[in-house]
Protein backbone atom coordinates (compact mmCIF):
# COMPACT_ATOMS: atom_id res chain seq x y z
CA UNK A 1 0.00 0.00 0.00
CA UNK A 2 1.19 3.74 -0.71
CA UNK A 3 2.11 6.09 1.84
CA UNK A 4 -0.94 8.07 -0.37
CA UNK A 5 -3.33 5.17 0.28
CA UNK A 6 -2.63 4.53 3.86
CA UNK A 7 -4.20 8.14 4.22
CA UNK A 8 -7.57 7.04 3.71
CA UNK A 9 -7.22 3.47 5.59
CA UNK A 10 -8.23 2.11 8.78
CA UNK A 11 -5.21 1.86 10.67
CA UNK A 12 -6.40 -2.04 12.34
CA UNK A 13 -8.87 -3.88 12.24
CA UNK A 14 -11.27 -4.93 15.27
CA UNK A 15 -10.35 -8.27 16.53
CA UNK A 16 -12.65 -8.02 19.64
CA UNK A 17 -16.29 -7.47 20.15
CA UNK A 18 -15.53 -4.85 22.10
CA UNK A 19 -13.06 -3.30 19.70
CA UNK A 20 -15.55 -3.68 16.78
CA UNK A 21 -18.56 -1.67 19.17
CA UNK A 22 -16.15 1.11 19.35
CA UNK A 23 -14.88 1.40 15.66
CA UNK A 24 -18.78 0.80 14.94
CA UNK A 25 -19.83 3.85 17.02
CA UNK A 26 -16.52 5.95 15.90
CA UNK A 27 -17.55 5.88 12.18
CA UNK A 28 -21.77 6.66 13.34
CA UNK A 29 -20.24 9.62 15.12
CA UNK A 30 -18.36 10.39 12.25
CA UNK A 31 -22.15 10.18 9.86
CA UNK A 32 -23.35 12.36 12.66
CA UNK A 33 -20.77 15.23 12.23
CA UNK A 34 -20.60 14.83 9.07
CA UNK A 35 -24.35 16.20 8.63
CA UNK A 36 -24.25 18.27 11.43
CA UNK A 37 -21.70 20.77 10.63
CA UNK A 38 -20.68 19.46 6.72
CA UNK A 39 -17.13 17.86 5.77
CA UNK A 40 -14.92 20.93 5.94
CA UNK A 41 -15.47 22.06 9.50
CA UNK A 42 -15.54 18.07 10.46
CA UNK A 43 -12.83 17.08 13.10
CA UNK A 44 -11.18 13.69 14.48
CA UNK A 45 -11.91 16.14 17.93
CA UNK A 46 -15.85 16.59 17.26
CA UNK A 47 -16.07 12.92 15.76
CA UNK A 48 -14.19 11.77 19.00
CA UNK A 49 -16.18 14.13 21.26
CA UNK A 50 -19.86 12.93 19.52
CA UNK A 51 -18.64 8.92 19.77
CA UNK A 52 -17.57 9.57 23.58
CA UNK A 53 -14.11 7.92 22.79
CA UNK A 54 -10.64 9.26 23.59
CA UNK A 55 -8.84 10.72 20.70
CA UNK A 56 -6.22 8.42 21.51
CA UNK A 57 -9.07 5.45 20.94
CA UNK A 58 -9.69 6.95 17.97
CA UNK A 59 -6.25 6.93 16.73
CA UNK A 60 -5.89 3.52 17.41
CA UNK A 61 -7.83 2.66 14.21
CA UNK A 62 -7.99 5.68 12.31
CA UNK A 63 -5.44 7.70 12.04
CA UNK A 64 -7.07 10.92 10.20
CA UNK A 65 -10.33 12.26 9.03
CA UNK A 66 -9.96 10.97 5.49
CA UNK A 67 -9.57 7.61 6.85
CA UNK A 68 -12.87 7.93 8.91
CA UNK A 69 -14.86 8.98 5.85
CA UNK A 70 -13.22 6.18 3.44
CA UNK A 71 -14.53 3.92 6.14
CA UNK A 72 -18.39 5.33 6.47
CA UNK A 73 -18.11 5.67 2.41
CA UNK A 74 -17.48 2.02 2.16
CA UNK A 75 -20.26 1.06 4.64
CA UNK A 76 -22.85 3.46 2.68
CA UNK A 77 -21.95 2.24 -0.62
CA UNK A 78 -22.22 -1.95 0.59
CA UNK A 79 -25.47 -0.97 1.66
CA UNK A 80 -26.56 0.40 -1.37
CA UNK A 81 -25.36 -2.58 -3.30
CA UNK A 82 -26.58 -5.27 -0.79
CA UNK A 83 -30.12 -3.34 -1.11
CA UNK A 84 -29.99 -3.54 -4.98
CA UNK A 85 -28.66 -7.09 -4.97
CA UNK A 86 -31.41 -8.25 -2.77
CA UNK A 87 -34.21 -6.80 -5.30
CA UNK A 88 -32.63 -8.26 -8.12
CA UNK A 89 -32.54 -11.88 -6.22
CA UNK A 90 -36.38 -11.33 -5.46
CA UNK A 91 -37.07 -10.31 -8.83
CA UNK A 92 -35.37 -13.40 -10.39
CA UNK A 93 -38.89 -15.05 -11.30
CA UNK A 94 -40.72 -11.67 -11.68
CA UNK A 95 -41.87 -10.34 -14.92
CA UNK A 96 -39.65 -7.83 -17.01
CA UNK A 97 -42.06 -4.79 -16.06
CA UNK A 98 -42.37 -6.30 -11.81
CA UNK A 99 -38.31 -6.47 -12.02
CA UNK A 100 -37.86 -2.43 -13.13
CA UNK A 101 -40.53 -1.72 -10.36
CA UNK A 102 -38.27 -3.17 -7.70
CA UNK A 103 -35.23 -1.89 -9.10
CA UNK A 104 -36.02 1.19 -8.84
CA UNK A 105 -37.76 0.90 -5.50
CA UNK A 106 -34.43 -0.37 -4.52
CA UNK A 107 -32.01 2.52 -5.60
CA UNK A 108 -35.02 4.78 -3.60
CA UNK A 109 -34.85 2.50 -0.42
CA UNK A 110 -30.47 2.95 -1.37
CA UNK A 111 -31.30 7.21 -0.92
CA UNK A 112 -33.84 7.43 1.15
CA UNK A 113 -31.82 5.16 4.09
CA UNK A 114 -29.81 8.28 4.94
CA UNK A 115 -30.82 11.42 2.00
CA UNK A 116 -28.92 13.91 4.46
CA UNK A 117 -25.20 11.65 4.69
CA UNK A 118 -25.71 10.95 0.85
CA UNK A 119 -25.94 14.50 0.13
CA UNK A 120 -22.75 15.26 2.02
CA UNK A 121 -20.54 12.17 1.13
CA UNK A 122 -21.46 13.09 -2.64
CA UNK A 123 -21.00 16.31 -2.98
CA UNK A 124 -18.81 17.48 -0.40
CA UNK A 125 -15.92 14.92 -0.04
CA UNK A 126 -12.76 15.68 -2.60
CA UNK A 127 -12.78 12.82 -5.37
CA UNK A 128 -9.33 12.00 -4.36
CA UNK A 129 -8.46 8.44 -5.77
CA UNK A 130 -8.99 6.27 -2.91
CA UNK A 131 -12.52 8.06 -2.34
CA UNK A 132 -13.44 8.84 -5.39
CA UNK A 133 -12.96 4.79 -6.01
CA UNK A 134 -15.46 4.27 -3.17
CA UNK A 135 -17.90 6.54 -4.16
CA UNK A 136 -18.13 4.96 -7.67
CA UNK A 137 -21.42 2.74 -7.47
CA UNK A 138 -22.10 3.50 -10.88
CA UNK A 139 -19.91 0.92 -12.47
CA UNK A 140 -21.00 -2.00 -9.56
CA UNK A 141 -24.46 -1.51 -10.37
CA UNK A 142 -24.24 -1.54 -13.87
CA UNK A 143 -22.42 -4.79 -14.09
CA UNK A 144 -25.05 -6.20 -11.68
CA UNK A 145 -28.29 -5.06 -13.36
CA UNK A 146 -26.72 -6.07 -16.85
CA UNK A 147 -26.07 -9.51 -15.40
CA UNK A 148 -29.74 -9.66 -14.25
CA UNK A 149 -31.09 -8.62 -17.46
CA UNK A 150 -28.87 -11.20 -19.23
CA UNK A 151 -31.40 -13.56 -17.73
CA UNK A 152 -34.22 -11.84 -18.48
CA UNK A 153 -33.50 -11.06 -22.34
CA UNK A 154 -31.60 -13.69 -23.51
CA UNK A 155 -32.10 -12.79 -27.23
CA UNK A 156 -30.69 -9.48 -26.55
CA UNK A 157 -27.13 -9.37 -27.59
CA UNK A 158 -24.86 -9.05 -24.55
CA UNK A 159 -23.37 -4.91 -26.11
CA UNK A 160 -26.74 -3.98 -26.01
CA UNK A 161 -28.08 -5.65 -22.63
CA UNK A 162 -24.51 -3.38 -21.54
CA UNK A 163 -26.17 -0.37 -22.63
CA UNK A 164 -29.38 -0.63 -21.20
CA UNK A 165 -28.15 -1.52 -17.70
CA UNK A 166 -26.19 1.76 -18.26
CA UNK A 167 -29.36 3.65 -19.34
CA UNK A 168 -31.58 2.11 -16.26
CA UNK A 169 -28.59 2.87 -14.02
CA UNK A 170 -27.81 6.08 -14.81
CA UNK A 171 -31.33 7.18 -15.08
CA UNK A 172 -32.19 5.61 -11.84
CA UNK A 173 -29.59 7.26 -9.71
CA UNK A 174 -29.69 10.90 -11.49
CA UNK A 175 -33.44 10.92 -10.61
CA UNK A 176 -33.01 9.89 -6.96
CA UNK A 177 -29.55 11.63 -6.15
CA UNK A 178 -31.63 15.18 -7.68
CA UNK A 179 -34.48 14.15 -5.09
CA UNK A 180 -32.23 13.58 -1.92
CA UNK A 181 -30.87 17.42 -3.23
CA UNK A 182 -34.05 18.92 -3.99
CA UNK A 183 -37.31 17.05 -3.44
CA UNK A 184 -36.52 14.58 -0.35
CA UNK A 185 -40.52 14.55 0.11
CA UNK A 186 -40.24 12.33 -3.14
CA UNK A 187 -38.91 10.28 -1.88
CA UNK A 188 -40.89 9.59 1.01
CA UNK A 189 -44.31 10.08 -1.22
CA UNK A 190 -42.98 7.43 -3.74
CA UNK A 191 -43.54 10.05 -6.29
CA UNK A 192 -40.43 9.65 -7.96
CA UNK A 193 -40.80 6.16 -7.74
CA UNK A 194 -43.94 6.25 -10.04
CA UNK A 195 -42.15 9.03 -12.48
CA UNK A 196 -39.16 6.56 -12.69
CA UNK A 197 -41.28 3.78 -13.61
CA UNK A 198 -43.65 5.57 -16.31
CA UNK A 199 -40.14 6.94 -17.75
CA UNK A 200 -38.47 3.73 -18.15
CA UNK A 201 -40.93 1.35 -18.94
CA UNK A 202 -41.76 2.06 -22.51
CA UNK A 203 -37.88 1.55 -22.51
CA UNK A 204 -37.04 -1.15 -21.30
CA UNK A 205 -40.18 -3.25 -22.88
CA UNK A 206 -39.33 -1.92 -26.50
CA UNK A 207 -35.96 -3.12 -25.91
CA UNK A 208 -36.33 -6.68 -24.89
CA UNK A 209 -37.01 -9.23 -27.77
CA UNK A 210 -39.94 -10.95 -26.17
CA UNK A 211 -42.26 -7.63 -25.54
CA UNK A 212 -42.53 -7.09 -29.62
Amino acid sequence: MSAADARFSQRKEPVQARSRLTVRAIIEATAQVLVAIGYERATTDAIAARAGVSIGTLYQYFPNKESLVSALIKNHVDEIMRTVEAALTEAADATLESALQRMIHAGVEAHRADPALHKVLFEQVPRNKLLGKHLDTSGKLQAMIQEFLHGKMPGLPRARIRVVALVLETTIEALTHRAVVDAPDWLRSGQIETEALMLLRPYLLEASPRQR
